[in-house]
């Protein structure tokens, strides 16, 4: 089996500078173990380097969207790996824009943080935490910039899973959407409620993506990420739930992001990483 996979070299949306090297190490990663069960064809994308950040992230989502699309096509699920997680923007508008406009797009968002500000309430200013409001349409005028389609998911087929640290402006935005949002304190039973969510979704969308944002693990168990954040999901859950719903025909992508090697421990977050593909994908 061919895997293909979008590797994204960028930290352009958070505010770090060492999220991007997430692609190349899992990649290196592969080379080194020989998985046998499958093989995956990697599409590596970098900033151009040309003008300001914002000028840089706003092609590269555009390039990542482009990708996306590509990638949709020549199926199975396909991986995308970033980068921080403004590469969301980039990855489901690309799929986005392939549907017809009777065909929904069903989005589960495994993450610490709801991600849903925009530039008139973030107090950072950072875009990674920003790509909910873009997928809702709810952006501002400066975030419309960085989303690449005018398609958007509604809002009851999005999923937020694990939240357990945000502002209030962003959560009174996604209170208004009735974007449900399951808590990581929620939590009995990762693999019972991820395998319903998407049996839900299934029933009312064509495509189902997910999407990891990697501090929706617990810090003991995932130290390399940009954001952590205490409390959260096992690993050993998230590994067990993701392998679960691996064969669910709908599924069309899977995205994670926010892997930081500087704050890795023996490299635990990068076998995190790996796990979790080789659970997602059947041998």
């Amino acid at each position: 089996m061919i895997i293909q996979s979008i590797g994204i070299s960028s930290c352009l949306g958070g505010p770090e500078r060492h999220c991007g090297y997430a692609a190349e190490m899992l990649r290196n990663e592969y080379t080194r173990s020989k998985n046998g069960l499958f093989e995956i064809q990697w599409h590596m994308l970098h900033p151009d380097n040309k003008g300001s950040n914002d000028d840089q992230l706003i092609r590269l989502n555009q390039t990542i969207s482009q990708h996306s699309a590509q990638c949709l096509k020549q199926g199975p699920p396909f991986l995308v790996v970033g980068g921080d997680h403004s590469c969301a923007l980039g990855t489901w508008s690309g799929i986005l824009n392939t549907l017809d406009k009777s065909k929904k797009l069903g989005l589960i968002w495994l993450d610490a943080h709801l991600d849903a500000h925009t530039f008139s309430t973030s107090p950072s200013g950072n875009i990674h935490g920003m790509p909910i409001a873009a997928l809702l349409g709810c952006a501002d005028k400066k975030l419309a910039k960085f989303y690449p389609t005018n398609h958007t998911v509604d809002a009851e087929n999005l999923k937020l899973i694990g939240i357990r640290s945000y502002e209030e402006k962003e959560y009174q935005l996604l209170k208004q959407q009735h974007v449900n949002i399951t808590f990581a304190d929620q939590i009995s039973n990762l693999t019972q409620l991820l395998s319903s969510t998407v049996s839900q979704l299934s029933h009312s969308c064509e495509l189902i993506g997910i999407s990891i944002d990697l501090d929706v693990v617990a810090p003991e168990d995932a130290p390399g990420v940009e954001t952590p954040v205490d409390g959260g999901i096992r690993a050993k859950e998230l590994i067990q739930a993701i392998s679960a719903v691996r064969n669910k025909q709908k599924i069309c992508a899977l995205e994670i992001s926010e892997f930081n090697p500087e704050t890795d421990v023996n490299n635990k977050t990068l076998y995190l990483i790996k796990s979790l593909v080789d659970a997602f994908y059947p041998a």
